[in-house]
């Protein structure tokens, strides 16, 4: 039998890292007169990139004939139903808006808004259960509709002298947050590839929502 290992709070968790973050780059900006004290060795912090910014080295071109048609209908099939985000919300997933905020890249385009389940946030992947729902979000910050999964293994859960891998391919590790990932863009055609982070069809995140590494928290 299989242990998941549980991460209790994950979005509470990441809000803090970017909270830390925050502080650290306001720190940064004050100036102070007051006189120099001694210089001590600090534990090194975490730097928040500017999603807009962000690359992945991984190579996630796998075409669709490389894949096997079996493995992308069972993932079209169990998450149908989330079309419906009210229907995702009864099975568990929790809008990260607040936490997080929306997703684009200004150079590879839009991701979306996530919709994440906390209680499959372990060491187990599941093409039937992604951790995270990914959705389109319109000019008046409405969702659209369900473009893609991503699925999510935390850093700390993984064990496995190799990365975790679904559909054969390897998650990559996220450059801010601490978590193995990987995009399947199920339910929207993604020019760049269907496991690439970010999609150019993708509408860019509306006025007045929070950006991921922008205006956070």
């Amino acid at each position: 039998m299989r242990v998941r290992k549980r991460t209790i709070g994950l979005i509470s968790a990441l809000s803090l890292i970017l909270a830390s973050c925050a502080g650290a780059d306001a720190a940064e900006q004050t100036t102070t007169t007051a006189e120099p004290t001694p210089t001590t060795t600090a534990e090194p912090t975490t730097t928040v990139v500017p999603a807009s910014t962000v690359t992945d080295s991984s190579d996630h071109s796998r075409n669709d004939d490389e894949v096997d048609p079996d493995e992308i209908a069972a993932a079209n099939l169990a998450t149908a139903g989330f079309q419906d985000v009210a229907v995702a919300e009864a099975a568990g997933y929790a809008s990260t808006m607040d936490a997080l905020g929306c997703f684009e890249s200004a150079e590879s385009g839009g991701m979306g808004l996530h919709y994440l389940k906390e209680d499959l946030m372990d060491d187990v992947v599941d093409i039937t259960e992604p951790e995270a729902l990914v959705y389109e979000l319109d000019a008046n910050a409405e969702i659209t509709g369900l473009v893609a999964h991503e699925y999510i293994v935390p850093v700390e859960a993984w064990t496995g002298e190799k990365a975790p891998s679904l559909f054969g391919l390897e998650f990559h590790q996220h450059p801010v947050l601490p978590l193995w990932v990987l995009h399947a863009w199920i339910w929207k055609d993604n020019p760049s590839g269907r496991f690439q982070d970010w999609n150019p069809t993708v509408r860019p995140c509306p006025e007045g929502v929070p950006v991921f590494g922008e205006d956070l928290p």
